[in-house]
């Protein structure tokens, strides 16, 4: 039974409370990357101490922690093991959305299922069509709901109990609607295959997920624009908090690295520990890391300000456009710190930091697989036209990755 907490704890007790399962996911990190381990007992082990309700509420079962909390306790899940921090998102995502949902026996069933343990997936994008446009539908027959379709990069999924799917919803009487809807993993009409092939995250089981009619509950579906929602900037800080969290642990490995170091092939008469090239990269990468460190936790605290409002009923579109421009335009900035402090090690480390059985590598695979998951040069533009023209961040880069039509040509002249 899930104990209720009689005061929320405070930042440093609930980093505390994470720190025992933490120090053992991290310490398997390696050896799952070199062998390519799923992490399914790390993240049941991380959802059974309680990881999954931190947000919701104290006397509902949860711990109930603030936004910016929670971003600090994801930073640390993500040094120990940026896999698991990336593969929670979707989790992340939906528990957001249900606390201001305005539908209260929505928010009343789901609180109780999170609270309880349960983790929630994401299945949301198609290689064919477009997000608007989603070839996965809903089909209502008879008064069953049946659900069917193929979808990818589904972060997370094979480790839930349920996941988010975006589907066309069709009516009995042929209308269709464009819903989000949640769907069990354990229905034998559902299947998720870790194939993602990407040389960094390779355990994130950002695979793909195929639903073959599979019954889903009406109670849970949610008409896309329904609502306002910070979904965005909150999908963004998940990625943002694992490469601050690649950063700290690249930074303890670098320092780690050099203190064990035997020789310094460099300047042999010199200590690795007094050697000023590996004093000036420690320091660099200290002062970096504190700085993406400290700029992601701001991002966090204004994101949690705007649901605080948005819960409230409060929310107005200047508050919205300005956290979406907050967190855009810190994407650039924070993947190129994060991806010098990863090179670091190798400056310093020489050829032996280069050994396949250290996996030093995995944390700049990390990095820049996590950094392209967005364009920075959009998220650039995007800022700028805010700032200069208050083009809402949200709408550039909804007109930036919107299909181009089409170009017409003119027919060449007959002879």
């Amino acid at each position: 039974m899930t104990e209720i907490l009689q005061t929320p704890l405070t930042t440093d007790q609930l980093r505390a409370h994470f720190a025992p399962v933490l120090a053992r996911i991290h310490a398997g990190a390696v050896d799952r990357e070199r062998d390519r381990t799923l992490p399914f007992d790390e993240i049941r082990e991380l959802a059974a101490v309680g990881f999954g309700r931190l947000r919701i509420p104290a006397d509902r079962g949860g711990f109930g922690a603030s936004f910016e909390q929670l971003v600090e306790v994801l930073i640390d899940v993500a040094t120990a093991d940026s896999n698991i921090a990336q593969a929670l998102r979707g989790h992340i995502g939906f528990v957001e959305d249900v606390l201001v949902s305005p539908d209260a026996d929505f928010r009343a069933f789901w609180i109780q299922e999170i609270a309880a343990g349960a983790l929630v997936g994401n299945a949301e994008t198609e290689k064919t069509g477009n997000y608007g446009n989603p070839s996965t539908r809903v089909v209502e027959t008879d008064g069953r709901f049946l659900l069917s379709g193929t979808k990818y990069y589904t972060t997370g999924t094979l480790y839930s109990d349920w996941t988010r799917v975006t589907a066309e919803l069709v009516g009995a009487d042929g209308d269709t609607t464009l819903i989000h809807l949640a769907a069990r993993t354990d229905d034998p009409g559902v299947t998720t295959v870790d194939d993602w092939d990407g040389f960094g995250q390779r355990l994130t089981a950002s695979g793909t997920t195929t639903f073959v009619d599979v019954p889903v509950d009406p109670r849970f579906f949610v008409p896309l624009g329904s609502q306002q929602t910070l979904i965005w900037p909150i999908y963004q800080i998940d990625l943002l908090a694992g490469l601050v969290g690649i950063a700290e642990a690249a930074t303890a490995e670098i320092i780690a690295f050099l203190r064990q170091k035997g020789r310094n092939a460099w300047n042999p008469t010199v200590a690795p520990t007094q050697d000023p090239a590996a004093l000036h990269a420690v320091g660099s990468v200290r002062g970096r890391t504190g700085l993406v460190r400290a700029a992601v936790v701001e991002a966090a605290r204004r994101i949690g300000s705007a649901l605080d409002q948005h819960q409230a009923g409060h929310l107005d579109e200047a508050v919205f456009d300005d956290v979406d421009a907050y967190v855009a335009q810190l994407w650039p900035v924070v993947i190129e710190d994060v991806l010098r402090i990863t090179s670091e090690i190798f400056e310093v480390g020489g050829a032996s930091a280069t050994a396949s059985g250290r996996q030093l590598d995995r944390l700049w695979r990390n990095a820049r697989t996590i950094g392209s998951n967005n364009p920075g040069f959009h998220q650039t533009l995007a800022v700028g036209d805010h700032a200069l023209n208050g083009v809402p961040v949200s709408a550039f880069i909804h007109n930036a990755l919107a299909p181009i039509p089409p170009v017409l040509t003119a027919p060449a002249p007959t002879a």
